[in-house]
């Protein structure tokens, strides 16, 4: 057996268990309601207007009002809304829980006084969705009296709901009425996945068809997509040798040498710093301090907008090379690529050391970061060489991805804000579409956050991400491999 035939086996195998892992791993529960956005839903009515509160504690803890969410009863207004027993609308109160806790308290004393009906109670998914997740709390189960804090009375009684419930629990608070609420939260994310099984096969059939074509365009075109990668290789020495005098060279004649390498960098995090930190008041970011969650996620940006820029003028700033029959001009691009990664290793170890400081110190996830840079440095060297061929005929295309790639591309990245905070699920998935959030994330995710790339919907963005680079690296050695035989005519 050949080793190309050998090769193409061993690729089929890889996509093969590709697709087993979709069909065993995903469950697709962050596109419909993931484990963040579970609610408690309770189905009420008063006889007043008021607050209710639900309270939060891990295993162990005392309930506290840092852990508390408070929602209004606004169904009795003056009276007019109130029917001939006197009861205002029934509406349906919505508590978010945090599954990171154990223990759920329904606390009606801050309207001590009034009467309550509670004729519902159940956990579903953060749009309500009855055909989604519904996890029921029996009344029955919240009348025991272990269940319940100082209560001046309590009663199940026949429902007057319109929609039909048998039953509802009328209370009467006294000054610290409160219901421990029963619930698992394995059991809340087993049944969530239960009831989105169908929507997860479908989904898992169309991104195994799609990782399935793209599979069949590589193997269409293996050995070309393999070339670039394997000159580069053959030719490591001159490359190094290369990048490592592009490097010196361009800041060759300036005092400060090399220096102004990481001058511009670290003043450029030192304004950010600055204007949000200092000027807007920006606080921590979840556990971590602001200047953390910065510094960690510009520094990926810092190499992507280097290595581009630099490989996208390769083929005009070594037209010297082009034009040199015998020179192998397939590895400039990344030349340049490998030269803007001598600073991004500093930096890395900068990053390193500043969390260490601040309490973050290197974990085993740390090792990520090799992972994260491979990430960056194959897709950025993918669309590096599809740029560097293109400008050389239209030399418009450098001010085009300055100005509308690294200009406004900074900013639809979250690097200067927190996209958990800003932007609704919806929105966020649309952000992801840009490559580079898998990649700023995924430092966070080493560094401060303690994640793998492949827990949770992490591995949908994985595959989402290698597939669109496989497909922008074709691309780019393609077209680059087209144009190759004007580059010395133009230039």
């Amino acid at each position: 057996m050949n080793k190309r035939k050998l090769l193409r086996i061993i690729f089929v195998v890889m996509i093969l268990l590709l697709n087993l892992i979709v069909f065993l791993k995903l469950d697709y529960i962050d596109l419909f309601g993931n484990e963040d956005n579970i609610m408690l839903v309770v189905r009420l009515s008063s006889n007043s207007d008021g607050s209710y509160q639900v309270y939060f504690s891990g295993a162990g803890e005392n309930f506290s009002p840092a852990n508390c969410e408070v929602k209004r009863y606004t169904g009795y207004g003056d009276g007019t809304l109130a029917d001939e027993n006197g009861m205002g609308q029934i509406t349906d109160m919505m508590f978010k829980i945090p599954l990171d806790k154990d223990n759920v308290s329904f606390n009606i004393s801050a309207r001590p006084f009034g009467v309550t009906n509670i004729y519902d109670m159940y956990f579903a998914t953060i749009n309500g969705n009855a055909e989604g997740l519904r996890v029921e709390v029996p009344l029955e189960d919240i009348m025991n009296a272990e269940s319940q804090i100082n209560f001046e009375s309590r009663q199940l009684l026949p429902s007057n709901d319109p929609e039909g419930q048998a039953e509802m629990l009328t209370v009467s608070p006294d000054e610290d009425a409160s219901v421990l609420v029963p619930y698992h939260k394995d059991e809340l994310m087993k049944q969530a996945k239960d009831s989105y099984r169908k929507e997860t096969i479908i989904i898992d059939t169309v991104v195994c068809l799609i990782v399935d074509l793209v599979a069949v365009y590589v193997l269409l075109h293996f050995f070309s997509l393999v070339e670039i990668p394997i000159e580069i290789y053959q030719n490591r020495k001159l490359a190094f040798t290369l990048a490592k005098n592009d490097f010196k060279t361009k800041y060759a004649g300036s005092y400060l040498g090399m220096i102004w390498a990481f001058i511009q960098p670290v003043v450029t995090i030192l304004v950010y710093w600055f204007v949000f930190s200092v000027g807007l008041k920006a606080g921590n970011v979840g556990e971590y301090p602001f200047v953390l969650f910065i510094v960690v996620g510009i520094i990926p940006w810092f190499f992507f907008s280097d290595a581009l820029n630099g490989g996208t003028n390769a083929l005009t700033d070594y037209n010297y090379l082009v034009k040199k029959v015998v020179f192998n001009i397939d590895i400039l691009p990344f030349v340049k690529v490998l030269s803007a990664l001598f600073v991004h290793f500093f930096f890395i170890g900068f990053v390193l050391i500043l969390c260490t400081c601040l309490g973050y110190h290197p974990t085993i996830y740390s090792i990520q970061l090799i992972y994260y840079i491979i990430c960056n440095v194959v897709f950025v060297l993918g669309l590096s060489y599809l740029s560097a061929s293109i400008v050389v005929f239209f030399r418009d295309l450098g001010q085009f991805i300055n100005i509308f790639i690294l200009q406004v591309g900074v900013w639809l990245t979250p690097i200067m804000w927190n996209a958990e905070n800003v932007l609704s699920p919806t929105a966020q998935k649309l952000f992801r579409i840009n490559p580079m959030y898998y990649i700023v994330s995924g430092f966070r995710d080493s560094m401060l956050d303690y994640r793998w790339f492949w827990s949770g919907d992490k591995l949908l963005w994985t595959i989402y991400f290698w597939t669109l680079t496989v497909l922008v690296f074709g691309l780019g050695v393609k077209i680059f491999r087209r144009l190759k035989v004007h580059f010395a005519d133009v230039l």
